[in-house]
């Protein structure tokens, strides 16, 4: 769900490796980072996951990634791939903050209706990145 991106807060230790290594991550930005989450500082400190407008609900993630501003790799790879549908998504989204909400409400949707695995056949994690 990278459309939720739109605000939020990630720890550097999630992608400090970019920092002023990664062509697709824009210098001035990098800088930006580098001063946030310092080499060999603390992994724990945050970052917005989107640099502009980082309490608001709008499509400027989308206008971020096409200024190489994409805190996580796998976020700007959506812009950086060589996937040309992806990239016309992107760019739709950048330009019509309307075509980005109607997307994102739909896919609330579709997610509302995803029925979850119960009883013997799920599980509840402790930790949501391991399995219990």
């Amino acid at each position: 769900m990278q459309r939720a991106h739109t605000f939020g807060r990630a720890r550097c230790q999630t992608f400090n490796r970019r920092i002023g290594t990664d062509p697709t991550l824009d210098p001035t930005f990098s800088d930006v980072l580098a001063q946030i989450c310092p080499q060999g500082g603390n992994g724990n400190a945050l970052a917005n996951l989107d640099s502009s407008t980082a309490d608001d609900f709008d499509n400027n993630y989308y206008t971020n990634l096409q200024n190489n501003r994409g805190l996580l790799q796998t976020d700007q790879s959506l812009f950086s791939t060589t996937n040309a549908s992806i990239v016309a998504i992107v760019n739709r989204f950048a330009g019509s903050q309307r075509d980005f909400f109607d997307a994102f409400v739909q896919s609330m949707i579709n997610m509302g209706n995803i029925s979850p695995l119960t009883g013997s056949n799920g599980e509840i994690r402790t930790n949501c990145r391991r399995i219990n």
